[in-house]
């Protein structure tokens, strides 16, 4: 087991009904931003405020819209879209990774942090908790869960971001 992330960091619950987008990459900059990585974090309302652009009146963020937030300078997070047998195969979630999937519960796409792979399952910063938000404010606080790899291939492509190859060297 590699860094705990969960001693260090709360889980982050998304603020808007579809702006997991949002929390993940909050939460995965601030993640980011405790080592040698340089990253500053971004709180969702700065995200939401700055791709503003790029999202529906329900907060969620349409489909080419991701790739522009995660390239952005500000972010800067090397975005792939690989089949969801490669995930087994062909990665290490050691570190933080947001992986993008398709989720029937959440309505469709989701977007969560995954990390400390172990074997075929990895710890999951998951924004949608609880699934029924709380009734006086409509919040949710996020949670961590630990997931095996067979739950996110639910689509035939699942969107995977991490550190360019070039920063995690640094």
């Amino acid at each position: 087991m590699g860094f705990d992330y969960r001693k260090t960091l709360p889980p982050e619950g998304q603020i808007h009904s579809n702006a997991c987008w949002a929390a993940t990459i909050s939460w995965w900059t601030q993640a980011m931003s405790l080592d040698y990585n340089r990253r500053s974090r971004q709180s969702q309302y700065d995200l939401l405020a700055e791709f503003n652009q790029f999202t529906a009146n329900a907060g969620g963020i349409y489909g080419t819209g991701i790739r522009t937030v995660c390239e952005s300078a500000k972010i800067r997070m090397y975005l792939q879209y690989v089949s969801p047998t490669r995930l087994k195969t062909d990665f290490d979630f050691s570190s933080p990774a947001v992986i993008i999937f398709n989720y029937p519960a959440v309505g469709g796409t989701h977007m969560n942090v995954i990390f400390d792979q172990q074997a075929d399952t990895v710890m999951c910063m998951e924004p949608f908790y609880p699934l029924v938000s709380t009734a006086r404010t409509g919040e949710r606080f996020g949670t961590y869960i630990r997931r095996p790899l067979s739950f996110f291939a639910n689509s035939h492509e699942v969107g995977i971001g991490c550190l360019p190859l070039k920063d995690s060297l640094l």
